[in-house]
């Protein structure tokens, strides 16, 4: 096991600083390539649809579409395209090591991209499908970090995860999709370094794992774990050293906001290097396995007859080719982050004092949701306003409920528009809180408007089954009857619910709810707001809002870090299951004065 690992860092440590340079510019470059073209794709796709913004309710239409599916197929190509680059030039840059010679980042980028060409042109498609099925376990930090950071990616992996029933049928097909990914990384560099193909050489080129696939096995998991040690201590060490630069250069009132973005910059150098030790360190030790337990390759790597293919190269000479091109690699990533620092606004707005703060479920933090216990709450710690939510039963009655079912709050398995109000009125929907507060009773909606005139103005959320046609009109008569048009908003998922209140009652404010947004939201005209899932609003969403004079309501924001980052973002309302978290960050009284420890737990995100 120690053979195998030594012979792994062996074949990494010879070029390791030309390695480093080729590995971190090539992975930045990769990383913000893949979000470009991830945001042209969507774009695009709208455009050609004739959606000027993507959400929720358009999402299926938007996904299934034909040009859809042509846009990320191509974006699927190019970025194949990059990662038979990096896969050439790490292993052939392995197998000159093995000879003992040296090379330049840009000797890397020369024989990567020969390399992936030749592999295209000589390859079977039975290659290209192992290489193809390689991908996953190769990129698998990588992918993570794509999706957390393109909201598309994040919300369709969601969807999926909520459309698979078991949840552990998922399990299983990606546990069995990684050892797939994985037989086909230990195969990889028979796959380019061997010349002749053929299916029968294929199957020779599988003994080499049945050879001491123990050890192998061992070796590896032994790998993987010191790699995990270095990510976790390349991310301890540099948000240390974030922290303490904020603690000495930074003014009080913009420390917790410099930690917060600097996170961000962080994790996304998390990308680069915890993906690039990943891809390095298993092609190497894939190739000391290929190298060890299969046949000797006795011929010379032709470098120099790979770069005089080049005319103008030959002619500058091979060092100062590789030279130029480790040089210009540099000089373009770092005046592309530089750019992207410079324009990254570290606070857009002062402090938000006024931001308003919305109870989510009524107060569902410390009372039955949707109950006047939890609206009691809401008004006792101070809040602006509560959100509740609105169903219809079966006889017409406006209710507050969040599910279709009353199962989560009642145990009864029945749906809302299945029974009358008078079947649900005595039903217990406290219980499930608490001892205290059993016998709590599911109230109407008339009823939460009487207790909160002259407390507390409401966020009335209107739910779609599609069940409730006219609920709209029902829920603007009981708003106008109980004269609450000035203490309320009403929101929904459902636009033209939106449009519905325009039309009949222009004085409530709407708002439309995001689950998430790409585009622009410049037609949005039956809203007088947007509320978004938090970790959808960026600092340009916040900016076209405002320009369009509308506000920006984010939501469910708990955790202290998030929430100071969405006041310096300049939202206008933090729907939380916590009013009295938001009005200590808001107020900025944390609880401890801000030291060192403090900013090392906001940019740990603990």
């Amino acid at each position: 096991m120690k053979k195998i690992l030594r012979h792994t860092w062996k074949a990494i440590k010879y070029n390791l600083g030309s390695l480093l340079l080729f590995e971190t510019g090539y992975r930045v470059l990769t990383f913000f390539l893949t979000l470009r073209l991830v945001q042209i794709a969507i774009e695009s796709s709208l455009s050609h649809q004739g959606f000027s913004y993507l959400t929720a309710e358009n999402y299926g239409a938007f996904i299934k579409s034909p040009w859809t599916i042509f846009l990320f197929l191509g974006v699927f190509l190019i970025l194949f395209f990059l990662f038979l680059i990096e896969i050439c030039a790490l292993l052939l840059g392995f197998q000159h090591a093995g000879a003992k010679r040296k090379l330049y980042a840009g000797d890397f980028l020369i024989e990567g991209v020969k390399g992936a060409v030749r592999f295209l042109r000589q390859g079977r498609p039975f290659w290209i499908l192992w290489a193809v099925f390689a991908v996953p376990f190769l990129t698998a930090y990588f992918l993570v970090q794509e999706v957390s950071y393109v909201g598309l990616l994040e919300f369709t992996a969601r969807e999926i995860y909520q459309e698979v029933k078991p949840h552990s049928l998922l399990y299983f097909l990606l546990a069995f999709g990684m050892l797939l990914s994985l037989f086909a990384v230990l195969v990889l560099p028979y796959n380019f370094l061997e010349k002749e193909k053929s299916f029968r050489e294929f199957v020779r080129g599988m003994d080499l794992l049945k050879k001491r696939w123990g050890e192998i096995l061992r070796s590896f998991f032994l790998l993987y774990v010191l790699m995990a040690a270095a990510g976790a201590v390349f991310y301890i060490l540099t948000t240390l050293g974030m922290a303490g630069v904020v603690m000495v250069f930074k003014p009080e009132a913009g420390k917790i906001s410099s930690v917060l973005i600097g996170r961000e910059y962080i994790q996304m150098a998390m990308g680069v290097f915890v993906g690039g030790v990943q891809i390095t360190g298993t092609l190497a030790f894939a190739y000391t396995i290929y190298s060890g337990f299969h046949r000797k390759r006795t011929e010379e790597v032709p470098l120099w007859k790979l770069v005089q293919s080049y005319r103008w190269l030959s002619r500058l000479g091979r060092r100062k080719a590789a030279t130029f091109f480790t040089l210009l690699l540099v000089v373009l990533e770092g005046g592309y982050l530089t750019v992207m620092a410079v324009s990254h606004d570290t606070i857009l707005e002062s402090l938000n004092a006024d931001t308003k703060i919305t109870a989510h479920r009524g107060g569902a933090l410390r009372a039955p949701e949707n109950t006047l216990s939890a609206l009691a709450y809401t008004w006792e710690c101070g809040a602006d306003f509560a959100e509740i939510d609105i169903q219809e039963t079966k006889d017409k009655q406006l209710i507050l409920l969040h599910d279709d079912s009353l199962k989560r709050i009642t145990g009864l398995d029945k749906k809302v528009w299945e029974m009358t109000y008078e079947e649900i009125k005595d039903l217990d929907a406290g219980s499930a809180f608490g001892e205290e507060y059993e016998g709590e009773k599911i109230p109407t909606l008339e009823e939460v408007l009487n207790f909160c005139l002259g407390r507390l103005d409401l966020n009335i959320e209107i739910k779609y089954n599609g069940k409730n046609k006219g609920i709209v009109q029902r829920v603007i008569q009981v708003i106008r009857e109980n004269h609450f048009e000035e203490h309320c908003v009403v929101t929904s998922m459902n636009y033209r619910f939106l449009e519905e209140i325009k039309e009949t009652a222009p004085e409530i404010r709407t708002g439309y709810i995001m689950t998430m947004s790409y585009g622009s939201v410049s037609q949005v005209a039956a809203a007088d707001f947007f509320s978004v899932r938090y970790d959808y609003i960026t600092e340009g969403f916040v900016r076209e809002a405002h320009a369009l004079g509308k506000e920006v309501h984010a939501w469910t924001v708990n955790y202290r870090g998030n929430i100071k980052r969405m006041l310096d973002m300049g939202v206008d309302n933090i729907i939380t299951d916590d009013p009295a978290l938001v009005r200590r960050v808001q107020n900025q009284e944390s609880g401890t004065k801000t030291g060192f420890l403090e900013l090392f737990q906001y940019g740990f995100g603990i």
